[in-house]
């Protein structure tokens, strides 16, 4: 009887509110989500975009200061070079690996003498040389072998390596 009546004043039988309301908690609950998930992403981009954020890693000082120094200080800064700019997905996600490998490494002392580009990372990283350079190399025949960095092996870095 009584859901007769909860029926005529709502004009809804009372078991299909409750099914509305679980179906607007779930996707309230997913649109939340989705927002922190978006704005952590966004944090993480603001934290990290620029290249002082780098050096905060005391191993990185002396990439840091021959970068410092170099020609492509004013125009690319460590995620220029070192992240898939592919877009934005890829560039999260490149940040993302990178940074929590970075962390593991710091924080367990894993760290080599000399730092090197990863070997996985030398086609992004000239794949970055060639988005930025692509007018001047047009008309290069490079051997697909070959890297930028294998001529121009101090630049930005210096005589880092």
């Amino acid at each position: 009887m009584n859901s007769g009546v909860e029926q005529e004043k709502t004009g809804v039988p009372s078991g299909k509110t409750k099914r509305i309301s679980k179906l607007s908690l779930i996707v309230g609950l997913f649109i939340g989500l989705f927002s922190i998930v978006i704005i952590g992403v966004q944090g993480v981009h603001a934290v990290t975009k620029d290249s002082s954020f780098c050096v905060s890693c005391h191993v990185m000082e002396p990439v840091y200061g021959t970068w410092s120094h170099s020609s492509h200080r004013e125009i690319a800064g460590c995620n220029e070079c070192h992240t898939d700019q592919t877009n934005y997905v890829t560039k999260t996600y490149t940040k993302v690996t990178a940074g929590v490998q970075h962390l593991y490494h710091n924080t367990f002392s894993d760290l080599p003498d000399s730092i090197r580009i990863a070997e996985k990372n030398t086609e992004m990283v000239q794949n970055n040389c060639l988005r930025c350079h692509q007018d001047v190399v047009r008309n290069v025949n490079m051997d697909s072998s070959r890297r930028c960095f294998d001529c121009h092996r101090y630049t930005p870095h210096s005589n880092y390596r």
